[in-house]
């Protein structure tokens, strides 16, 4: 940009500066229009998320009866699902901060797609496996759900992020009484519980298409003005966690 020449100034966003050296971000139209449609994006996902995730509690009974399982084992499934989001989620969220968000949730849609379809395969003898692909579900949702919060801090500020992180979490109890409604209608549409699995993973590839079409990962910390966020080891975070004076933590 040819700062002489005020024609050449991006007619997306101005950058100014007080006397105190902040910056301050003036954005106009067009990229306030591609930040609503990101957020509307993260929200469709998110309910994606959420459908996929309690479209088993709307076929349970079928599942109970397909694998002559008891009330404790069949609740295992979403014990599994747990364990595996919550055991990656930390991970997820370190490498969040460190590599391209975009990729890492592209790859976890198409994993948790990938892994919900292949659940409805799995035959009536080998319920131990179908265990295990509920915990990869939950392996890669919790890449998404880490991850993509953050992207909406770094496109907005003060009471407009408030405002669009709770659209973003709307798609919980909405996508969740979805998931329930939606799996229970499309087993006894099909006469087959398996079908309310192989609905969502497409979806999920759609989902992906579209993130690589529209979204972008904005800079960490753009919203306040794109000032460099540094790294830190994942030693430093764990400090940082249990010991708040420390200097680094504090900045």
């Amino acid at each position: 940009m040819d700062a002489n020449n005020p024609s050449s100034v991006s007619s997306e966003s101005l950058t100014s500066r007080g006397t105190d050296g902040d910056a301050t971000i003036l954005v106009s139209g067009p990229s306030r229009r591609r930040e609503y449609t990101a957020v509307a994006l993260l929200f469709f996902v998110n309910l994606l998320n959420y459908i996929d995730r309690y479209t088993i509690a709307g076929v349970l009974s079928d599942i109970e009866k397909y694998y002559d399982l008891s009330k404790s084992e069949a609740g295992l499934l979403q014990t599994m699902f747990i364990v595996g989001y919550m055991l990656l989620a930390p991970l997820f969220g370190y490498l969040g901060d460190r590599y391209s968000r975009k990729l890492l949730m592209c790859v976890g849609i198409l994993f948790w797609s990938l892994t919900t379809l292949l659940g409805s395969f799995i035959p009536p003898h080998l319920f131990s496996l179908l265990l295990v692909i509920r915990a990869a579900v939950g392996v890669g949702e919790a890449s998404y759900s880490t991850i993509a919060p953050t992207i909406i801090s770094d496109l907005f500020t003060d009471a407009m992020r408030s405002r669009m992180l709770g659209l973003f979490y709307f798609a919980i109890p909405v996508g969740s009484g979805l998931g329930y409604m939606l799996g229970s209608s499309i087993a006894q549409g099909t006469g087959e519980w398996q079908w309310a699995l192989r609905v969502t993973p497409g979806f999920g590839v759609l989902s992906v298409l579209l993130i690589i079409l529209f979204l972008r990962d904005p800079p960490r910390g753009g919203a306040e003005g794109g000032a460099h966020v540094a790294s830190t080891t994942w030693l430093m975070d764990i400090r940082c966690l249990l010991v708040k004076s420390v200097p680094i933590c504090q900045n």
